[in-house]
């Protein structure tokens, strides 16, 4: 299988940590990177944003604020095991 030269700009101190790790499993860091590459486009590794925007963070707040005052006033059920939960939403 031919390759294609690809540069990847890293921070110097992360390379040296991928390299470093990588051979203590038997790889470098070009493998590791087929590995990675590999891996996200089969769906088994996943990029997600670290910082969540404003608006949905907000939306968030709203939700528990409004949960908070509902299990204030009584109004949503406890529960005292995942199972009584479970019983009680398959109705067992």
């Amino acid at each position: 299988m031919s390759k294609a030269p690809t540069t990847i700009r890293l921070d110097e101190q992360l390379r040296k940590s991928v390299t470093r790790e990588a051979r203590k499993v038997g790889l470098n860091f070009t493998g590791v990177v087929h590995l990675l590459l590999h891996a996200f486009v089969q769906g088994t590794v996943h990029v997600g944003a670290t910082h969540y925007p404003h608006a949905y963070l907000e939306t968030l707040g709203k939700e528990a604020d409004a949960l908070r005052r509902l299990h204030r006033k009584g109004k949503i059920k406890e529960y005292t095991s995942s199972r009584a939960m479970f019983d009680d939403i398959l109705k067992r």
